[in-house]
C-alpha cells in the first residue's frame, strides 16, 4: 500500500551525536555544485526528520511548467519498502531510506498534442532536493535505473502516477568517494556556444 511508503515519525535518537550529523558550514552555490558527488555507499546512520523535512520543502519550491506542480514524492524509510527497492535496482548502495520521484498525470502540464512536462519538472525538483541535501551534509544519487513497471507494481501506486527517478540518500560511508570521472569535464567551448 502507497500509504505505508509515508512514515513521518522523527528517524532516529536525537542524542545520538556523531560528527556526520553536524550542521556543514554555508558554502556558496559553485563551490557546493562542485563539491556534491554521487553517493554509492551509505552508512546506517539514519537521516534526522527536520533534514528530511527541509529537503522536501526544497522540492515543493522548484519551478514547475505553468506552476503545475505535478510531482509525486515517495519517502521510503521502511526496511520493506526498501527491499522492494532493492528488487528493481540494483543501485541503492545500501541506503536506508530513498525519495521515489514521480509525476501526476491530474496535475502535469500538457506539452502538444500527446506530451507532457512530467519528467522534466520531477527532475528539476529532485535537483532541489538533491542540493538542499547536500548543503545539509546528505548524501545522494540520482538513479534512472530502475524498472518503472515492475516498482508500480511493487508498490501498488496508482495508474495516474509515473515514477521517474529514485534517489537513495543518508550519511555517506566513511569509504564513500567520488567516481574517478567526478572532475572530468568536457571544455566549454564543446557544449556551450553563443549564436
Amino acid at each position: 500500500m502507497v500509504a505505508t511508503l509515508l512514515s513521518l515519525a522523527a528517524c532516529g535518537s536525537k542524542t545520538q551525536q556523531t560528527q556526520q550529523t553536524e550542521e556543514p558550514m554555508n558554502k556558496d552555490f559553485l563551490t557546493l555544485a562542485t563539491e556534491r558527488y554521487s553517493v554509492r555507499h551509505f552508512s546506517d546512520t539514519p537521516v534526522e526528520q527536520e533534514k528530511i523535512d527541509l529537503i522536501i520543502e526544497a522540492g515543493r519550491v522548484a519551478p514547475t511548467a505553468v506552476n503545475s506542480q505535478p510531482q509525486k514524492i515517495y519517502v521510503a524509510k521502511s526496511p520493506e519498502v526498501m527491499a522492494k527497492l532493492n528488487k528493481v535496482s540494483p543501485c541503492m548502495y545500501g541506503a536506508q531510506q530513498c525519495f521515489i520521484m514521480c509525476y501526476n498525470d491530474d496535475t502535469v502540464c500538457k506539452r502538444g498534442e500527446n506530451g507532457n512536462y512530467g519528467e522534466i519538472d520531477a527532475t528539476i525538483v529532485l535537483t532541489h532536493m538533491m542540493l538542499q541535501a547536500a548543503e545539509l551534509g546528505i548524501g545522494t544519487c540520482m538513479v534512472g535505473y530502475f524498472k518503472p513497471d515492475e516498482l508500480c507494481r511493487e508498490l501498488n501506486l496508482p495508474e495516474t502516477i509515473h515514477p521517474v527517478l529514485l534517489m537513495p540518500f543518508g550519511y555517506a560511508a566513511e569509504d564513500a568517494a567520488p567516481s574517478p570521472k567526478h572532475t572530468e569535464y568536457r571544455p566549454v567551448e564543446e557544449t556551450v556556444e553563443v549564436i
